[in-house]
């Protein structure tokens, strides 16, 4: 056996990459002795990255127990890579790692004990805890003290709770991490904590506090935030509806009818960043307000689960939907194809009674918007208006055939066809004759065969 260990420390002591690397993986299912753990973590320092990566391979999975012992060392190296995949390899081996990097804890300096730290609090298991409040406690480095924060609250351990407590009144720089460990613990004493420090923090802190309501937050939460909207500007607006919205769905609690909010919401929408524009149309959809539908239009076609969502809302109103749809038009909103497909939709909902049934001055707009958009540069807007118009208004539609038998996209004239195909109007044969001599070979054909399901032979069309 340890001519075996020789043969191997010295193929490992070459600079022969291919050699080591095999060596190596010869260990990939079978365990790896302690002797070779030692030849094999020295490797860490090599300049090869083939070699350090096939080295973090087999360490991270081998089924030797002792592995972290033998790496933490290296957390110490002024090989900065090395002290990396040491960190790497600690971190995926989860549960073992813990207890070499304890024993390693108390006598490394500030900087291997943040290092160390950081890696327990990824971790996540509860049981360095103990000793990681004790080095908070003692601890004159800034950045251990965060680290040391920031991991008990990875962990959601409880026994650093009077600790942070009391480093949060002692330094400001550190309340927003002490607020999001706090959050992450999500005891009755950090809410309670976390709510009444909420008014006078200063601007980063109020925003994690916020932030780590929305996991944790009580009913006095959600009433504080909802109070505080209509103060709030910008992120800490967004973040506060995002927190809301949570608080509102895991509590089961109502929405106050209050204008501030409804506001605040609307602001949302229109400003945020995706993840509170979510958060937003949730809450939007609870309110029944004609002026909100007309304000969100403008967001859709942007998101298809807020898209999802909206489309929920529109439901609840179709004829106010349509009426307020009619209007947006008119804006001449960028957005117009994907409106103009919802519109499509909706009506497939109630098969076009809600639109059917606005007045017919409400029914005459839809229907010029409409006509203004068969000249869209937007091949879809084009087809589905056509589309629209007849289904809303076929002698109209009839009087700007010209347009939609001009259309550049062939796709546009099948469409067309489609449309007309079945239609009794007397106008009706004759756009079908001209689409029988249309340039397209597939266009022509479709509408020849309509037009002899229709009883004119092909014969009768050349005499006419």
């Amino acid at each position: 056996m340890s001519n075996n260990y020789d043969i191997i420390k010295n193929i490992l002591d070459t600079n022969e990459a291919d050699k080591i690397r095999t060596t190596v993986e010869n260990f990939q299912l079978v365990e790896m002795p302690d002797k070779v753990v030692e030849y094999v973590t020295a490797k860490l320092l090599s300049d090869d990255n083939g070699v350090k990566d096939t080295i973090t391979r087999i360490l991270s999975h081998n089924k030797n127990p002792n592995i972290p012992k033998f790496l933490v060392p290296y957390v110490s190296s002024e090989n900065i890579a090395a002290r990396n995949l040491a960190g790497e390899i600690l971190l995926k081996r989860k549960k073992e790692s813990i207890e070499a990097m304890l024993n390693f804890l108390p006598n490394a300096n500030d900087d291997d004990q943040k290092f160390i730290i950081d890696i327990l609090g990824l971790i996540g298991e509860e049981k360095p805890a103990y000793e990681i409040v004790n080095v908070l406690k003692y601890s004159k480095d800034e950045n251990v003290i965060l680290a040391c924060i920031e991991a008990l609250g990875n962990i959601r351990s409880i026994l650093g709770i009077n600790e942070m407590i009391s480093i949060y009144e002692q330094n400001e720089l550190h309340r927003p991490t002490v607020i999001e460990a706090l959050g992450k613990i999500g005891t009755p004493d950090c809410v309670n904590f976390i709510n009444d420090n909420y008014y006078g923090v200063d601007e980063l802190t109020k925003f994690s506090l916020i932030e780590s309501l929305g996991d944790i937050g009580n009913e006095e939460s959600f009433n504080m935030l909802i109070n505080d909207i209509q103060y709030l500007e910008g992120a800490f607006k967004w973040v506060a509806i995002e927190t809301i919205g949570k608080l509102e769905e895991k509590l089961q609690l109502k929405l106050p009818s209050d204008i501030a909010l409804k506001n605040s919401l609307l602001e949302t929408l229109e400003a945020s960043d995706l993840q509170y524009k979510k958060a937003a149309v949730r809450l939007i959809s609870l309110f029944h307000d004609r002026e909100i539908l007309s304000k969100v239009l403008n967001i859709f076609g942007n998101d298809e689960e807020i898209d999802q969502k909206l489309k929920e809302y529109f439901v609840l109103d179709l004829t106010t939907f349509f009426k307020k749809t009619s209007e947006y038009l008119k804006l001449e909103p960028k957005n117009i194809n994907e409106i103009i497909v919802l519109i499509k939709e909706m009506i497939q909902v109630d098969g076009g009674i809600s639109l059917q049934s606005l007045t017919e001055l409400e029914i005459r707009s839809f229907v010029e918007q409409f006509t203004t958009q068969l000249n869209n540069p937007d091949e879809e807007v084009r087809g589905s208006v056509m589309e629209l118009l007849f289904f809303l208004d076929v002698e109209t539609a009839l009087m700007f055939s010209d347009i939609m038998l001009e259309d550049s996209v062939s796709w546009n004239r099948m469409r067309l066809l489609d449309i007309i195909q079945n239609g009794d109007h007397p106008k009706i044969v004759e756009l079908l004759k001209i689409l029988a001599g249309d340039s397209d070979e597939m266009v022509r054909e479709n509408a020849q065969t309509v037009l002899n399901n229709r009883g004119m032979s092909n014969l009768e069309l050349k005499d006419q």
